[in-house]
């Protein structure tokens, strides 16, 4: 939706005389590749970041480098549409950045939700659990929890929701498979394909038929796979208050 944005935005404005040149119908397919290809760039420069991927200085250089390249991609294009005089521009670079930023504040706006909460209420008491790294690294650091406060992941679609103490969630963008890299040294087990589970956010269990889930802390229940319920039943998660 954001690639057709902002195509459709570009087109309409006539960014660069794209569509006095060539029409609203090439400046649709100019724009789409345009920004089709710069996305694909961000994405493979965000692959290339271990760890915290949206560090400021981080993205800042991919910001300033990725938009660089318009400079030489907007006249390249030109020159692949019939406009041979078409030279090298510095205008697309600028205009790069004031739309990466745009586009930056939008997906923090829209990525990552908070449910207001309080940190210390409707949860069970944590007294003998054991100790939890205080360290935020990967999706905590860019979700903003503790690793104290976290009860479980769950993978929604190209997102992660997260549940933290006190019954709120945060939901960023995050591929799940790198989230349980990033909690590897966080007490606890991913439980299904898309569930990760905090090892004192688990109060209860229930069974029925051959079917496992755990209760959580947050009252929430979380299904466990057949492959994970050797796992939960080490980690004595399926005696904690089982139900028949």
């Amino acid at each position: 939706m954001i690639w057709l944005g902002i195509t459709i935005i570009l087109t309409i404005v006539d960014a660069f005389g794209v569509s006095t040149a060539f029409g609203s119908v090439l400046a649709l397919a100019f724009w789409g590749a345009l920004v089709g290809l710069n996305m694909l760039g961000w994405s493979a420069w965000r692959r290339s970041l271990p760890g915290k991927r949206e560090g400021a200085g981080r993205m800042a250089l991919g910001a300033f480098v990725l938009n660089l390249l318009l400079a030489i991609e907007v006249p390249l294009l030109y020159r692949l549409m019939g406009q041979g005089d078409a030279t090298v521009d510095w205008k697309p670079f600028a205009y790069g950045l004031l739309v990466t930023g745009f586009v930056t504040v939008l997906l923090r706006a829209t990525r990552v939700r908070h449910t207001p909460a309080g940190q210390d209420d409707d949860v069970s008491d944590t007294a003998g659990a054991p100790a939890i790294p205080t360290t935020s690294f990967g999706i905590l650091a860019r979700a903003g929890i503790d690793p104290a406060d976290l009860l479980s992941v769950r993978a929604e679609d190209h997102y992660c929701r997260l549940a933290v103490r006190g019954g709120g969630t945060v939901l960023v963008h995050y591929r799940f498979r790198d989230a349980v890299g990033d909690l590897a040294n966080v007490q606890g087990a991913q439980v299904h394909r898309g569930a990760w589970v905090a090892d004192f956010a688990v109060t209860g269990s229930e069974r029925t038929g051959r079917r496992w889930s755990l209760h959580l802390a947050d009252g929430s229940r979380v299904p466990v796979s057949e492959t994970s319920v050797s796992l939960c039943r080490a980690r004595g998660w399926l005696d904690r208050g089982e139900l028949a």
